[in-house]
């Protein structure tokens, strides 16, 4: 009697073992889905072009000059008002 209730503890207890060795494999393998996923969606944020067109026609209107005077007069003509809506955005997603 004492052997059959050793065999069964152990096969018991093997059990148990191997469920959470199952479900802690379970809880690391939807972790890293979970990771994959932000990353491709930080990717895809800031790899999508920038919907207001006026921002990039004026970065890409700046001058190659190097003097002072075209220096001061392209930033002059930088529009700096929303320079960090973008990063406005990302906090109020968190």
């Amino acid at each position: 009697m004492e052997e059959n209730k050793s065999s069964v503890g152990s096969i018991i207890g093997t059990i148990i073992i191997i469920a959470i060795i199952i479900l802690g494999g379970l809880y690391f393998w939807g972790k890293r889905i979970e990771e994959n996923k932000a990353k491709e969606n930080l990717i895809t944020t800031f790899s999508e072009p920038s919907t207001n067109s006026s921002e990039a026609n004026a970065i890409s209107s700046v001058t190659a000059e190097d003097d002072l005077n075209s220096i001061e007069a392209d930033l002059n003509a930088t529009n700096f008002d929303n320079l960090d809506a973008e990063l406005n955005s990302e906090a109020e997603l968190e």
